[in-house]
């Protein structure tokens, strides 16, 4: 065979092979997480179609059959979560919108609508759409890249002019994860682009830019109602199963200096009984700015249970009600994107956060989400690590991600009478149930909750493991208020060995491999989460203050001992040690001239 003859032979048949992935991408994508394929079901109904202009409904319709009713959802995706390469793409503006059919569609009909809406001239792309788990994602024209260090950028730029990919910017939080665009010019999809750049091996990570519908995970005097805090049989005929909060209040409300982060759609921050325990202006995840923008209801109730103000005559008491509390804004009903998730974490960390509460989840996972959350585990708190508690969702099925990590907190929901929150429990509420399984770690209240509203006003019907979620993080409030020089993973193993093994007439608790805190159960994790035994358990672990320099006037205040290693005190400040137990200086204390410090027990 002649050469020429060969080189025609081997160009078509790659040409067919890659014609042949193309079709089978839309029978079954997936994208890499962890370096595994992660599947991905076509949603027959819906198509992500990408402008650069408004979007125009009109448009489809002339170019898909009549017959078909179309409803359309848009957004405009201005490029503000990235450092951009170029400052003239600001003024580039990308419009996505769903275009949902009337009835699932045949897969030629819905391949031709796709191929007839890819030849107009004012549409960019136009995408499947999926779903995961019985929940609906959408799909930008983006993808994202995480390069193994910085000098990887030219192989980046260079591999992205060969696929004619536009390379937007990187994340200013995480600049080695860069955003690159797939236009009209690249005959690649984000999900193909994704994949086709991870593949090379020349870098450590790569994925589509989902985007994330639905996230919620729920469907004083009112302080007699929280039957979660105080159980006298509000409901249910049942007493005595709730978190013990007033037991734990005997040892601490909380402390100002411990600030729990409600990532959420916002928090009404002039609300009478949280407007005291507002920490800054906080920050809101879909315009990467400040301060946080009130988007939704979800946010404020979820703000309530976690740290409400006590004893000021209105409204109800928070699980750390002396605690502070930093509003994370973020839609969460249509079209979140991982990048604008990551955000939110990453400035949480470095914002001051202790603790962050999500009342959120489900859907496919996300590196670069992944990689937020660990950043806010190695480097929040002064590198201790920040606390993250999540919600498992309200399907009465599996965890959904993130709660489904191994690193964080999933909680899941009980009714009144210490059951898994399920379509029969006595709550009467039959529309939903908490999810369970493997990443459920502890349960909490979840059904009947009384806490604020983003009117103004209250609510006594909150619920869905987005109740459940805050108790807890108010829980990991109330620990690291007796004791904050405990890691996130110390927070962790106090909250899971000291919950309470409740309904044991129900549940069998049993020694799980990989779950060293104690028996467990796949309805309810370690059990209810026990304020009162967490803040005991926190008490009895040692302070120990290692490798800080003291600038400002300090009291350290510690149920036990406080042990001192590699610590200065400069600049004139005055360390004031107050512990119950002895002050030990294991090595290397130094005081300034000028500067002070005082033991009291």
């Amino acid at each position: 065979m002649k050469k020429k003859d060969l080189t025609l032979t081997i160009l078509f048949v790659f040409l067919g092979l890659f014609l042949n992935a193309r079709e089978n991408l839309l029978d079954r994508p997936f994208y890499y997480y962890k370096g595994e394929r992660f599947f991905l079901d076509v949603d027959y109904s819906r198509i992500s179609v990408i402008s650069e202009g408004t979007f125009n409904i009109n448009n489809v319709r002339q170019l898909v059959n009549s017959s078909i009713f179309i409803r359309n959802e848009g957004k405009n995706y201005t490029r503000q979560n990235i450092v951009l390469i170029d400052e003239m793409m600001q003024y580039v503006k990308n419009f996505i919108a769903e275009v949902e059919f009337s009835e699932v569609l045949k897969q030629t009909e819905y391949q031709d609508i796709i191929q007839q809406l890819s030849k107009d001239d004012n549409i960019v792309k136009v995408m499947p759409t999926y779903i995961v788990s019985g929940q609906k994602l959408g799909v930008s024209n983006n993808f994202y890249v995480k390069l193994f260090k910085e000098e990887d950028r030219n192989k980046l730029f260079d591999l992205a002019e060969k696929y004619s990919i536009e390379v937007l910017g990187y994340n200013e939080f995480m600049p080695l994860w860069f955003t690159l665009a797939c236009g009209r010019e690249s005959f690649l999809n984000p999900i193909e682009a994704a994949n086709s750049f991870y593949e090379t091996g020349l870098f450590e990570s790569a994925e589509p830019e989902l985007l994330y519908h639905n996230l919620l995970a729920s469907n004083d005097q009112h302080f007699p109602n929280q039957w979660g805090l105080k159980n006298t049989g509000q409901h249910c005929n049942t007493s005595n199963i709730d978190i013990h909060a007033e037991n734990a209040w005997s040892i601490t409300t909380g402390s100002p200096n411990i600030r729990i982060a409600v990532f959420d759609q916002g928090i009404k921050m002039d609300h009478p009984d949280l407007i005291n325990n507002i920490y800054g202006t906080g920050y809101d995840a879909e315009t990467n700015s400040s301060p946080s923008i009130l988007r939704g209801s979800h946010g404020t109730p979820c703000a309530g249970i976690v740290g409400a103000k006590q004893n000021n005559t209105v409204g109800i008491s928070g699980v750390a009600p002396n605690s502070k509390l930093i509003s994370i804004s973020i839609d969460f009903s249509w079209g979140n994107t991982p990048q604008q998730l990551a955000n939110g974490f990453n400035w949480a960390w470095q914002n001051g956060a202790d603790v962050i509460s999500n009342s959120w989840g489900g859907y496919a996972p996300s590196s670069i989400v992944d990689n937020a959350i660990i950043n806010t585990q190695s480097q929040g708190r002064n590198g201790l690590g920040c606390v993250l508690v999540f919600s498992t969702h309200n399907h009465n099925g599996t965890i959904t991600y993130p709660a489904s990590l191994t690193n964080v907190i999933g909680v899941g929901a009980i009714s009144p009478n210490g059951e898994r929150k399920s379509p029969s429990s006595c709550d009467r509420e039959t529309n939903w149930g908490s999810n369970f399984g493997d990443g459920l770690d502890v349960v909490a209240p979840g059904v009947l909750i009384p806490t604020t509203t983003w009117t103004g006003g209250y609510t006594q019907t909150f619920n869905g493991t987005s109740a459940a979620c805050p108790h807890v993080a108010g829980v990991a409030a109330l620990i690291l208020s007796v004791n904050s020089s405990l890691t996130h993973i110390q927070v962790r193993n106090i909250i899971e060995s000291t919950a309470q093994k409740i309904r044991t007439d129900l549940y069998f608790y049993s020694t799980v491999s990989g779950r060293p805190n104690g028996r467990w159960n796949n309805q309810m994790g370690h059990g209810l989460v026990n304020a009162h035994a967490a803040v005991q358990a926190a008490c009895a672990m040692p302070f120990n203050l290692i490798n800080q320099i003291i600038t400002t006037n300090t009291t350290i205040t510690s149920c036990s001992n406080i042990n001192i290693q590699n610590v200065k005190v400069q600049n004139g400040a005055k360390l004031i040690l107050d512990a119950a137990g002895e002050v030990n200086i294991i090595s290397d204390f130094e005081v300034e001239l000028g500067s002070d410090f005082e033991i009291i027990n």
